[in-house]
């Protein structure tokens, strides 16, 4: 609506531009008429046109893009806040227990949050040594009702935190064998076959 007001005076001014101009040009056909009003009249018909002009470009044009903005992408609209981006922030600058702590304030407000699970997982145990808090969590995770896709993403997350991190080849082989029962014929029994198919490899060379 603040573009309205602009729009009006622009308008305005274009019509008087038009008006100094037309009784410019008849002005000039006449013979009797003084010069100096000629001149006169085209001067201001220039000096009207070119405030119009301003007034396009400084004001009206950016009122009238900012009108199409928000009708398109709602800026005026405040943005969500990525609920991770605290924990990121933690984690960036070293500080892992808060970026744990974090984590766990998201899942007690959003409890099927996968992701949060995931980095509580990976951040201790890659940086806070805590491989059976990391097992723990994803264990506690998985007594939940979850979507398969869900399900899979944080079973196989627990096999990484068996296999890599506890050496409970087992418990992650009994894991995979899970996937691949309870998810024929899906991407992630075929990811779990590849997985299991390595983990053979290495318990045949380990003897």
């Amino acid at each position: 609506m603040r573009a309205l007001p602009r729009l009006l005076l622009f308008l305005g001014l274009a019509y008087l531009t038009y008006v100094l101009f037309h009784e410019a040009s008849l002005a000039r056909k006449n013979p009797d008429v003084d010069p100096s009003k000629i001149v006169m009249l085209f001067a201001a018909t220039v000096l009207v046109g070119g405030t119009s002009a301003i007034i396009v470009v400084s004001m009206v044009l950016p009122a009238i893009g900012d009108a199409v903005g928000n009708f398109f992408f709602q800026p005026s609209e405040e943005i969500e806040k990525d609920p991770h981006s605290t924990a990121q922030a933690a984690l960036a600058r070293g500080d892992y227990a808060a970026a744990v702590d974090e984590y766990k304030g998201i899942i007690a407000e959003d409890p099927m949050d996968t992701l949060s699970y995931s980095e509580i997982a990976k951040i201790s145990c890659e940086h806070l040594n805590d491989a059976a808090g990391a097992a723990a969590i994803l264990e506690e995770a998985l007594q939940r009702e979850w979507p398969p896709d869900d399900a899979a993403f944080l079973t196989a997350r627990l096999v990484d935190v068996y296999w890599k991190y506890q050496r409970d080849i087992r418990g992650a082989r009994a894991l995979l064998v899970q996937i691949m029962e309870n998810m024929p014929g899906t991407r992630h029994a075929a990811n779990a076959e590849h997985k299991l198919k390595e983990l053979e490899q290495q318990i045949a060379l380990e003897g």
